[in-house]
């Protein structure tokens, strides 16, 4: 870490204004929860950490009754204690001693609640109270160090008495979960829906669902964590519905993290219904991503904007860069329309050891958007991707669908071997670099329906036919420097030309 950095991050102790920091890439200082040093034992109200019963009851006593005092510290002894839906409270931090685990309990879940905009979004997103433990329109709360695991906990839809989820905050502020181990997730680790001043520090998940989903939450810092054995999404940037009213999204830094997915490794979306601003993920390994290492999709009307990353290296990915605009529009929003993606930078990002994923063959970078519907200024620079091909992932001609799907797998095919671009204005590759372990039968970049492309020092081999590029209807390109490419500066193309 550099020195700079160093400092900020201790200074993450301290209350701050949550004000975005000017550089992307420096730790933010959103305010952390503080406490009184008054101290309630679960052990007081009859939790006996025995691991034998249900000690939800003795739990919320204890919550409930540091609650209505002023606030200040639950404390569970070392121990096992067996729980469902443990109903939390704002000024209150569960600290959980080396040697405590909770663990879900095999029934005694509260029912998911009645919603009336569920058809928006899937049962999971939908309902909260089926978790391990929930809360609503919590300030000033936080979860501190031992093992919460997910116990009878369900990745899918779970059965009545049970749940699928291990902590839910809804409207919630001032929130910190520091130093907590999970070694078994459900459908999430973490669901937090309408969020703000969010900490999450040295957290590791070994086995889950989703690890942890953003929904429409608003400064948020996460560091130091290590999601692996996730099915799904590992980060999930997104916005949905489920509150019945569009929420938008802003001031997210995540960074110094270890993640493995068995889906996406950084996403946006699927659910996209309010907007998004200022995203910064950087010094970020990703060990796996079976759908995309990075992934941004706009589908139910959201705008995705300021999105920056920095020093991504993503090994196993199936599809290294994937941004997608689709008009899916699962939302109950007021005239709501397809939305963008706009300003988004990728700078520093390496991609090895390319793999088929759960969805199919290994898919080259993929900028799509859509008639009407176009990307906006969108910069690669300093990027390697090392593929293996050719594979089934590119075909040569072919032209993808728009799909209504948001994963990768639903467009099929692409016509080129290392990036496949349509429908954007605005794309600048600086310092891009593709290798493939075998000649390909596509050119390295097709793009077709462009405004603005620039390559400087792209550096590619050419396909089997001896093309470097292929290009239609595309406006103002510019390229310099690079290898097997005129220098040139054209106005229109409206034909595919090299």
């Amino acid at each position: 870490m550099h020195r700079s950095v160093a400092i900020v991050f201790i200074m993450l102790g301290l209350a701050a204004t949550p004000v975005p920091a000017a550089n992307p890439f420096t730790p933010p200082g959103f305010p952390l929860p503080t406490f009184p040093q008054r101290t309630w034992s679960v052990s007081q109200f009859g939790a006996s950490g025995a691991g034998l019963t249900n000690e939800t009851p003795g739990i919320d006593k204890a919550i409930a009754g540091c609650n209505a005092n002023g606030g200040g510290i639950v404390f569970f002894p070392p121990g096992e204690y067996l729980a469902a839906s443990i109903h939390l409270k704002s000024n209150v931090e569960l600290l959980l001693a080396p040697g405590a685990v909770i663990v879900g309990a095999p029934d005694g879940f509260d029912l998911p609640e009645p919603n009336p905009y569920s058809r928006y979004q899937d049962f999971g997103h939908s309902h909260f109270h089926d978790s391990l433990m929930w809360g609503e329109n919590l300030t000033n709360f936080a979860i501190v160090g031992g093992r919460i695991d997910g116990g009878s906990i369900v990745h899918g839809t779970p059965k009545p008495g049970h749940g699928d989820k291990l902590i839910t905050i809804v409207s919630g502020k001032n929130l910190m979960f520091r130093n907590v181990t999970h070694d078994k997730g459900g459908h999430f680790v973490y669901l937090l829906n309408n969020c703000e001043d969010v900490t999450m520090d040295g957290v590791l998940i070994k086995e889950s669902r989703d690890a942890v989903d953003l929904m429409s939450c608003r400064n948020v810092q996460i560091c130091h964590c290590r999601f692996t054995g996730c099915a799904d999404d590992t980060i999930g940037v997104k916005s949905d519905y489920a509150l019945g009213r569009k929420i938008n999204s802003a001031n997210i830094y995540v960074w110094d993290s270890c993640f493995e997915s068995g889906c996406n490794g950084l996403q946006f979306g699927s659910e996209t219904a309010g907007d998004f601003h200022n995203v910064n993920f950087w010094n970020i390994r990703i060990g796996r991503a079976m759908k995309a290492g990075i992934g941004i999709t706009s589908n139910d009307g959201g705008v995705i904007d300021d999105v920056n990353y920095s020093n991504i290296v993503i090994r196993g990915a199936a599809s290294p860069i994937f941004m997608l605009i689709t008009d899916r529009l699962r939302s109950g929003a007021p005239g709501k329309k397809t939305g963008t993606i706009r300003n988004v930078t990728l700078d520093d990002v390496t991609v090895t050891d390319c793999q088929p994923g759960r969805q199919g063959p290994v898919y080259p970078c993929t900028i799509s958007g859509r008639p009407g519907s176009a990307l906006e200024n969108i910069t690669l620079k300093n990027i390697k991707i090392d593929y293996p091909g050719p594979g089934s992932g590119e075909e040569f001609g072919v032209v993808p669908p728009y799909p209504g799907d948001y994963s990768p797998r639903s467009m099929g095919p692409r016509p080129a071997s290392g990036l496949y671009v349509r429908y954007v204005n605005g794309l600048t590759l600086n310092n891009v670099a593709f290798t493939f372990n075998q000649p390909v039968p596509c050119p390295p970049i097709v793009a077709y329906d462009v405004d603005g492309l620039t390559l400087n020092n792209f550096n590619s081999p050419k396909s089997a036919g001896g093309e470097v590029i292929q290009l239609k209807n595309v406006k103002n390109l510019v390229v310099e420097n690079s290898l097997g490419l005129n220098n040139q500066r054209v106005a229109a193309i409206t034909r595919a030309d090299k």
